[in-house]
């Protein structure tokens, strides 16, 4: 009975992955976009529906209220936004000039790192790691273009980059989730978090330091450096602590103004760039919106396996760590089958914090391991809201970033190494 909360989830992916998997092997070129990933979930709404335990009526309003999440609704409009900022500062040409700009000041050896650096920086800064992707990936793209490392490189870089501050700032949806539902102390948890993800960061930036060909010879346009402003303005704010929503869309407001002051762009062009880059994200919203349903369709079955688990970690000796383990282990599976962070968390908030009080584990070591490991598998899962915002910008398919997220990889190694050798004082 347990296996069949999964099977929707395992549907979408068998019919997405495989079906690339055949175009592939068949020599078909995109093979990853024969298939709409929009498509491919429609047979798993279908069988999550007939699995949900109810009504007609109880079916619809599980489904509804799993598109209507405040997350789920907060993703979309990110990514309308983020769209429209990307629009825009393309038509007006600050895309072009931020790259050049960086390509002129850089060494070509350490921009792959610069990009995960900044990536980071940002998404600490405004506690987003989808405003972080869609504020860094286009350079990161434009960058990549140049021929100093692969655009798949680039955007793996960029989303673990955003990861890692997503998992770590104190004011993301995560962290928040992840502290309260543990009723943990946030500075501790913060102080714990940062240990694993500083050394999981300077592993991979070393890896990166051997990634790209650092013997490539860069070439690079004249840039206006009040084209770059509106990426820096996008970054004060977001520096100062304002909404991630406020930033973009008064940075795209700003945008506009640079163009006009610049080359007499006008109010007209403005809007018909946002209403394009609304339109280059009407694909990931939707799919968003429909995982945000199969999510919703699931929540009526966790109970039974938040039991399950909870009856599982009996079965092992070293139940001290094995239950930090299992901690880790239930949070990565739900942010499997339900493709989002912090929903993962709060679906396993009240099971987490029971076996961290049966097992004399400190609240903020088990709020640590559930934000971590809910980072880690949001970081790669192919139908996940990151990793299909970088494959739309950076115009790749989802499955190819995912081997390449080392700071994910990294980051779950690190905490494993660190949970099965460090014993901290109990409660």
């Amino acid at each position: 009975m347990i296996l069949l909360n999964f099977l929707p989830i395992l549907t979408f992916i068998f019919i997405y992955v495989g079906t690339g998997i055949y175009f592939s092997l068949s020599g078909i070129h995109n093979a990853f976009y024969q298939l709409s990933a929009t498509v491919a979930i429609i047979p798993a709404i279908a069988l999550g529906w007939i699995l949900h335990k109810g009504s007609t009526q109880d079916k619809m309003n599980s489904f509804i209220n799993g598109i209507r999440h405040p997350d789920i609704i907060t993703m979309c409009i990110i990514f309308l936004l983020a769209g429209a900022f990307t629009s825009v500062t393309n038509s007006i040409g600050s895309v072009d000039s931020t790259i050049n700009l960086a390509l002129s000041l850089i060494s070509p050896k350490f921009l792959l790192i610069g990009i995960f650096l900044t990536s980071a920086f940002i998404s600490i800064a405004i506690g987003t790691s989808m405003g972080t992707i869609a504020t860094i990936a286009p350079i990161a793209a434009g960058i990549a273009y140049q021929g100093v490392f692969s655009p798949v490189i680039a955007m793996a870089t960029v989303v673990g980059g955003a990861m890692f501050g997503d998992n770590l700032s104190l004011i993301s949806d995560t962290t928040i989730a992840a502290v309260m539902s543990q009723e943990a102390d946030m500075k501790s948890k913060f102080k714990l978090n940062a240990i694993v993800a500083l050394i999981a960061s300077a592993i991979t930036i070393a890896i990166l330091l051997f990634t790209q060909d650092t013997n490539v010879t860069i070439a690079f346009k004249d840039y206006s450096l009040i084209l770059v402003l509106p990426y820096l303005f996008l970054i004060g704010l977001a520096l100062a602590g304002i909404n991630v929503f406020i930033v973009l869309f008064m940075s795209i407001i700003f945008a506009g103004g640079i163009g006009y002051l610049h080359h007499g762009y006008s109010i007209f062009s403005l809007s018909n760039d946002m209403v394009k880059g609304f339109s280059s994200m009407h694909e990931i919203m939707l799919l968003s919106l429909m995982v945000g349903g199969l999510s919703g369709l699931a929540n009526k079955n966790s109970k039974e396996l938040t039991d399950y688990f909870a009856r599982l970690i009996t079965k092992f000796k070293n139940q001290y760590k094995i239950a930090q383990l299992m901690i880790a282990a239930i949070v990565s599976i739900f942010d499997i089958l339900l493709a989002n962070n912090t929903i993962a968390i709060i679906f396993t908030g009240d099971i987490a914090r029971d076996i961290a009080k049966r097992y004399n584990i400190p609240a903020h070591y088990s709020a640590a391991w559930l934000d971590i490991f809910s980072c880690v598998f949001q970081g790669i899962i192919p139908y996940g809201a990151q990793i299909l915002l970088a494959s739309s910008i950076g115009n790749i398919s989802p499955l190819t970033i995912i081997p390449h997220v080392y700071y994910c990889y990294i980051l779950a190694i690190v905490s494993i190494v660190f949970i099965l050798f460090n014993k901290p004082k109990t409660n």
